[in-house]
């Protein structure tokens, strides 16, 4: 029964998941780590980590919709 349950809901999700959705669910993780990184008190972690986040967000097509606020 458990094994059905969980087929069921995997096939809801994937149904309901779109590339829009997905985006905006990697945008929110993305978001999430800028801010710990800005937050930290470590230079080396904004030098390292917010270059590969912007290269994340070029590579897929992932735009910060918080630079709009």
């Amino acid at each position: 029964m458990q094994e059905y349950l969980l087929k069921m809901f995997i096939k809801m999700v994937m149904e309901r998941l779109t590339p829009e959705l997905l985006k905006e669910w990697v945008d929110s993780g993305l978001d999430y780590i800028e801010e710990a990184v800005e937050t930290s008190e470590t230079q080396i972690d904004d030098v390292l980590v917010l270059p590969v986040i912007n290269l994340i967000r070029t590579a897929f097509d992932v735009p910060d919709n918080d630079e709009e606020n």
